[in-house]
């Protein structure tokens, strides 16, 4: 009886040491807190991080550094190191350069004409030939979220406010993992894939200088007025996730990544 309840202690210290945690976000209206559509669930255990993300059906996993992006309905992923974000970004920089000085030779009517086509989707700067510029500050001030008190930052864009962040310390937050580093290196992720777009390294970098994890994200149009939506986070639990779950699943087809210079 002795051994047998050292073993069930062994496996529940064990079970303890390495649970990880799960992160639920919804997207709502702000003043009626109705949601749009399910929750994005992030799920974190030994510096591993899947994301599931409802509305594209589909979700990425960061592992050994290494990116991938799932297609639930084509069940098919992308796999992107940081060499090969490095070699799209700078493919996807070249092609912008192109298009920008094709567009600095066109006329106001056919740029206007081009931009309207696109579908207000021009990469940022596109039009004006300048990038944006971005930064970020701590107001010092504070609110709460879903019962969690959180500091108000502001990411501005080109001096105007642009999102509103209400954000905690890592540290307060449940789980045992050192989350500062992990969530870091998946933001690095999202920042070499961007740094080949005028002004969308500089947006990354001004996030990755905020000091600790935004609970609450609320967004403003160029003028300042606050939009309807915001993304909260509404639930941080530990739990413990299988390992199978940072696996690509299984039948999945590796898909090439696209050329970003087209």
């Amino acid at each position: 009886m002795n051994k047998l309840l050292f073993v069930v202690a062994a496996f529940l210290a064990a079970t303890t040491a390495d649970a990880g945690v799960r992160i639920e976000t919804l997207t709502r209206d702000v003043k009626t807190k109705v949601a749009d559509g399910g929750a994005q669930v992030i799920l974190v255990q030994d510096g591993k991080i899947r994301m599931q993300i409802p509305k594209t059906a589909g979700g990425m996993i960061l592992k050994n550094s290494i990116l991938y992006v799932l297609d639930d309905k084509k069940k098919t992923y992308m796999e992107m190191d940081k060499e090969t974000m490095k070699k799209g970004a700078e493919q996807a920089g070249a092609a912008m350069k192109q298009m920008q000085d094709r567009m600095a030779k066109m006329s106001p009517e056919q740029r206007a004409q081009m931009e309207k086509a696109m579908g207000g989707h021009l990469p940022p700067g596109m039009m004006s030939g300048k990038p944006d510029t971005w930064d970020v500050k701590n107001t010092g001030k504070t609110d709460t979220s879903e019962g969690r008190k959180c500091t108000i930052w502001t990411l501005n864009k080109n001096g105007q406010l642009h999102e509103e962040l209400c954000v905690v310390p890592f540290s307060s937050l449940p789980g045992k993992e050192d989350f500062e580093k992990t969530f870091k290196e998946l933001a690095e992720s999202f920042a070499g894939m961007a740094s080949g777009l005028p002004g969308a390294g500089d947006a990354a970098k001004a996030r990755n200088s905020i000091n600790g994890y935004p609970v609450r994200t609320r967004f403003f149009e160029p003028g300042g007025a606050e939009r309807a939506m915001e993304t909260v986070v509404t639930k941080w639990v530990e739990e413990s996730v299988p390992a199978a779950t940072f696996d690509v699943p299984a039948g999945y087809q590796k898909k090439e990544m696209p050329k970003m210079g087209r």
